[in-house]
């Protein structure tokens, strides 16, 4: 219950998203971010924060002041592009790379993943995007495709010793 005594909150409404410089998360913000992303355990931790104060911008969603779902625009490290285009070919120089979403099992199926990377592509201005997204990771797939994004290109990953995809907004695609 609210202060009202009446009110009933009902998970999913009320909730509030918010797209932001990495330098203009309130204080504790890009920490507790940081822990949700570390949480979901589909990526390694050891640079998440490394990437997370670089980002070209953060978005999440706040429900009752709580952060339950995450995602961002990150500026893919030089070694981390060379090592793709080595792999499968792309060049993905001066792109953005969406990524770190993850989203409270409890808030999952409410279609915060979808929004916060509508609302991340809508923000990238003239940048192009891509994702990498796991060959068995099912639900983010699902995302991106309701996202109208599209596989370009796959890879053996060495470091998540299996197949990935590489994703782009449909829109972005050049033929």
């Amino acid at each position: 219950m609210h202060d009202d005594g009446y009110s009933i909150y009902r998970k999913g409404h009320n909730l509030e998203f918010y797209f932001v410089k990495p330098d203009e998360l309130p204080e504790g913000y890009l920490d507790e971010i940081c822990r949700m992303v570390e949480a979901g355990g589909s990526v390694a931790t050891k640079l998440v924060n490394y990437n997370l104060e670089r980002a070209f911008l953060i978005g999440y969603v706040l429900a009752e002041g709580v952060i339950v779902g995450t995602s961002c625009l990150k500026r893919p490290r030089p070694e981390y592009i060379e090592a793709v285009k080595k792999q499968s070919g792309l060049d993905l120089n001066r792109y953005l790379e969406r990524g770190y979403t993850s989203v409270m099992p409890a808030y999952q199926g409410l279609g915060i993943g979808t929004k916060l990377l509508e609302g991340l592509t809508s923000r990238a201005e003239d940048r192009k995007i891509f994702s990498i997204i796991s060959e068995d990771n099912v639900a983010t797939k699902k995302i991106a495709i309701r996202n109208r994004t599209r596989q370009v290109a796959s890879y053996y990953s060495e470091k998540m010793s299996k197949q990935v995809g590489i994703w782009m907004p449909e829109w972005m695609i050049e033929n």
